[in-house]
């Protein structure tokens, strides 16, 4: 054979060898099945009630009731974690009341359960989001402590091996929010979960250090809490919010917490933050309180989380448990510099079959995997999905006791953005204004991005005091795997809930009681046909400029308005800059670059907390919380908890 014809045959052998290999693997992964995320029909779930009347003295409890509950878990459709709080608050706190039969069921139910994803089982349960690690990981450690010396018949591991996995989880998480607080930022949603398991912990462990950790991280959460509500409505800019998280409202008071804690001192109704009402352990600072009732004016910031390009210096880069918790709790996975670990984890503990990792089948190819080529898949398709990604978010809120205006300084300019949430103001506390780009066209049905929740591409914004800035740069067409690009953005400005509006040309203004708001835009604002709550403003290259303002700033409404018709506004189209004049000072934002004020640039870096609350670095060794001669210290690794 002639060295030409060898290299020939060789060549074809390799064809068929990749051929083959493709082949195989499309067979392969052609066979994969997705568990169900949810059943096929209403079960209903009433461990909460059940809960809510033991605590509340009722004698005579029907406790066929539990098993819906029991279906639930057994059948491990996803938030089977929720359901798991209460029930584990019913065993420890009225065990000896529960009927031998259904003790067994319960018994059977959680010896059986999946309680991570590397024990046996496949499943379409969610247990990376920040939320639900925290929520398993507490559910495992104290159902361990319970049946401490039993076998569990799903893992075969003893109780005591359960507590001991559990524990390291827990810890590592606590440290996260520590060093890095919390990924999922002023979530009006999540932080009643992250509370779910807390108070469990707090309750019902046999050990002091997961107990006073646990409070330390209450604490902050609880800072979070205060130093962003108004009047008890907690709304903010966030890692992941929903359309009703965004619009706001008297409701919006996490589960009726902050009703609780500062408000009218209302008690919560059932539901899995309830031992908040029940705990003999857990009492809430007196100085988050005060700051909760701070009318201002304050201007607080604060840095939350991490970027992806901080996980392999902060050493959480591997697929180590520790690692991906923090990877996949930044909701991290087809992101090109975590994709290849996403992939690893996912054949490693067998999750192509759970129905929001199933898309990773698409690239669980031999090829791809040993070449390696999936980042430069990825990053070439840039699918929709990095947007899923929260990263660090430098936040800044300034609060009077008529509005609070927030954003995220210089988040990621023009990427996707899944839940996240940049930029609003709060209208006293009757509701929020915000603007987005939406994902997808009104009326779609799809959780997230959508027409209000998330973004279809994020803007730049930038903000001092009570006025922000937002530019909006669309691309000129659609990603590969972007779902819609349009060509428009939009504002929640909802006519019926102002006292007065006044929407004329590129400007809308809004009265609501004493508190003043104004929208303005690069090109004319109007309400979309057959809606009043809904600003259009057509157009690929934007901006918002918001800026809020009250009776005690302005005096009348009419003065308001005719102050910000005359303030001077100018943009560049070619440079995307944008010039505004108000009140004495000069704001100018260049998108994807410096935000100045009176000609000096504003670094919208910021230290863990500044404000005039707190005021700590990165990963500080201790922190103190200081108001109306009230403090709260706080030291993690020394495991020192002290407040007056």
């Amino acid at each position: 054979m002639t060295i030409k014809r060898k290299w020939v045959f060789l060549f074809i052998l390799a064809l068929s060898a990749i051929g083959s290999t493709v082949l195989i693997d499309f067979i392969r992964i052609s066979t994969y099945k997705t568990c169900p995320l949810k059943p096929a029909h209403a079960i209903q779930l009433n461990q909460d009630q059940i809960y809510y009347d033991l605590a509340n003295g009722a004698k005579d409890i029907d406790w066929s009731r539990l098993a819906g509950t029991l279906e639930f878990i057994n059948s491990q459709y996803d938030c089977s974690d929720f359901r798991l709080v209460n029930l584990i608050r019913i065993l420890y706190e009225y065990g000896d009341r529960i009927p031998d039969a259904t003790r067994s069921e319960i018994d059977k139910t959680l010896l059986g359960f999946r309680y991570w994803w590397d024990e046996p089982g496949e499943n379409s349960m969610c247990y990376w989001s920040e939320n639900h690690q925290i929520l398993f990981a507490s559910a495992e450690y104290l159902v361990g402590q319970k049946y401490r010396d039993t076998v569990f018949t799903n893992s075969g591991l003893t109780g005591t091996s359960h507590m001991i996995k559990a524990r390291k989880r827990i810890l590592d998480w606590l440290e996260m929010r520590w060093k890095h607080g919390f990924t999922e930022f002023y979530s009006g949603v999540y932080y009643k979960e992250d509370i779910g398991g807390l108070i469990n912990l707090i309750d019902f462990a046999h050990d002091q250090e997961l107990i006073t950790k646990a409070q330390i991280i209450m604490d902050m959460l609880f800072y979070d809490v205060a130093t962003q509500n108004i009047n008890t409505m907690f709304v903010s800019v966030s890692g992941r919010a929903y359309e009703g998280n965004r619009k706001g409202g008297p409701g919006a008071t996490l589960g009726g917490l902050t009703e609780y804690y500062w408000g009218s001192g209302k008690r919560i109704g059932p539901g899995l933050m309830y031992g908040m009402m029940t705990t003999r352990i857990y009492a809430l600072p007196p100085v988050l309180k005060d700051m909760a009732l701070d009318t201002g004016p304050v201007v607080i910031k604060q840095h939350n989380g991490l970027d992806i390009s901080d996980l392999k210096p902060e050493g959480y880069f591997g697929t180590d448990d520790r690692s991906m918790m923090m990877q996949w709790g930044m909701e991290a996975f087809s992101n090109p510099e975590v994709v290849r670990n996403s992939l690893a984890l996912v054949r490693k503990n067998r999750m192509f079959s759970n129905r929001f990792l199933a898309g990773f089948k698409r690239l669980d190819f031999t090829l791809l995997r040993f070449l390696p080529l999936e980042p430069a898949i990825v990053r070439l398709l840039n699918p929709q999905s990095h947007g899923v990604a929260i990263q660090a978010g430098n936040t800044y809120t300034y609060k009077t006791e008529a509005y609070s205006l927030y954003s995220v300084q210089d988040y990621h300019p023009g990427t996707y953005g899944d839940q996240h949430h940049v930029a609003g103001m709060n209208v006293g506390n009757a509701f929020s204004v915000f603007h987005t780009h939406p994902a997808i066209e009104k009326g779609l049905p799809r959780q997230s991005p959508n027409y209000w929740v998330g973004y279809g591409h994020l803007p730049h914004v930038a903000q001092d005091r009570n006025v922000s800035l937002a530019i909006y740069r669309l691309p000129p067409k659609k990603g590969l795997m972007e779902e819609a690009l349009l060509d428009y953005t939009h504002a929640y400005f909802p006519e019926e809930k102002f006292d007065r509006i006044l929407v004329t040309e590129n400007y809308a203004m809004g009265k609501k009681g004493n508190t003043y708001c104004a929208f303005i835009g690069r090109h004319p604002l109007s309400f979309r046909e057959g809606t009043t709550d809904n600003l259009i403003q057509e157009g690929k290259q934007t901006y918002w400029i918001t800026e809020a303002g009250s009776q005690r700033e302005d005096q009348s409404f009419d003065a308001f308005c005719q102050r910000i018709l005359a303030n001077e506004v100018t943009f560049d189209p070619a440079t995307l800059m944008l010039t505004y004049l108000s009140n004495g000072k000069t704001y100018q934002l260049q998108f994807n670059a410096d935000f100045v004020v009176n000609g000096e640039r504003v670094n919208p870096n910021y230290n863990r907390y500044d404000s005039p609350y707190c005021h700590a670095g990165r990963k500080a060794d201790s922190i103190q919380y200081r108001f109306n001669g009230k403090f709260l210290s706080l030291d993690f690794y020394r495991m020192k908890r002290k407040f007056e």
